[in-house]
């Protein structure tokens, strides 16, 4: 197999993994690093343009005030190494409502995907 067809093949299975997960991180080891309560959602790859690939979601504010902030997004490999980290601003840093979400975006060079097998997203409030 080529590089290609490998890089390809492990984003789709983690496209589908993604999906059939949720990425729910309210009550478990994802969950926000602040007191509010946050659910991610909609985790998706964008590989529309050869030169910069995204990752798109939303994060959905399961709190009773309104919050921003922004997410801290890490790569992880199969074992579990962050191999890339990053930060993006939720709904552009207006605040979300209760029961609102927000979407972020971060656009970065394919080849921070290699041996990308998952994502750590969490939210913090700004």
């Amino acid at each position: 197999m080529t590089m290609k067809t490998i890089k390809l093949l492990t984003l789709t299975t983690l496209i589908a993994v993604l999906t059939s997960c949720g990425l729910d991180t309210s009550n478990k080891g994802g969950t926000s690093s602040t007191s509010t309560k946050t659910k991610v959602e909609n985790i998706q790859i964008k590989k529309e343009h050869s030169n910069a690939w995204a990752v798109i979601g939303m994060i959905r504010n399961e709190s009773s005030a309104d919050i921003k902030g922004a997410v801290k997004i890490k790569f992880l490999n199969s074992k579990g190494d962050i191999v890339h980290n990053t930060r993006a601003k939720v709904n552009d840093g207006d605040p979300i409502k209760p029961g609102q979400a927000g979407n972020f975006k971060y656009f970065t060079d394919p080849d921070k995907f290699d041996d990308v097998t998952n994502f750590d997203i969490k939210f913090y409030e700004r």
